[in-house]
């Protein structure tokens, strides 16, 4: 069964900003970079279809994977996918999605994934997901020098 998992926030800055914050290459190695049980084995070079990312994820003490992601979709300052390829997940699709209110901007990480055991490991995913997503969009928030406002972290469905 599919889980979804969002995080919406909202930054003091327009959708061309935010979205060049994450198609440069700094974007990438700053939300990346903010796990320690990440290793970047191959960053993309850019978030537009057919790209890849290739990283090692420490899954456990001693246990370790390697995730390989593909972009699978790309509209300049709307959204970006990536998906899984092959990694620690049965399936993951994440798409990043941005929209201009007035003189704001929303993103909205939303994530499809199932997992082995879903039943118990969904919980441990989400808890993960959602402490990693938050730390993300501060970053974000931080690094554009802008401030910002969580909407909604967690799973809707």
């Amino acid at each position: 069964m599919t889980a979804i998992f969002e995080c919406k926030s909202e930054f003091d800055i327009n959708v061309e900003q935010l979205f060049s914050f994450h198609e440069e290459p700094i974007g990438f190695e700053t939300l990346v970079g903010l796990d320690k049980n990440v290793r970047v084995v191959q960053a993309p070079k850019n978030i537009f279809v057919g790209a890849k990312a290739i990283i090692e994820v420490q899954i456990l003490p001693f246990v370790k994977k390697t995730w390989v992601a593909k972009h699978t979709g790309y509209e300049k300052n709307k959204f970006f996918i990536d998906e899984q390829e092959s990694g620690p997940f049965k399936s993951f699709k994440h798409t990043h999605s941005f929209e201009q209110i007035g003189n704001k901007s929303i993103l909205i990480d939303h994530i499809e994934f199932e997992f082995y055991i879903n039943f118990i490991s969904k919980y441990f995913v989400v808890e993960k997901l959602k402490t990693q997503f938050k730390e993300r969009h501060t970053a974000t928030s931080k690094t554009l020098n802008t401030n910002s406002k969580l909407i909604f972290v967690g799973l809707i469905s």
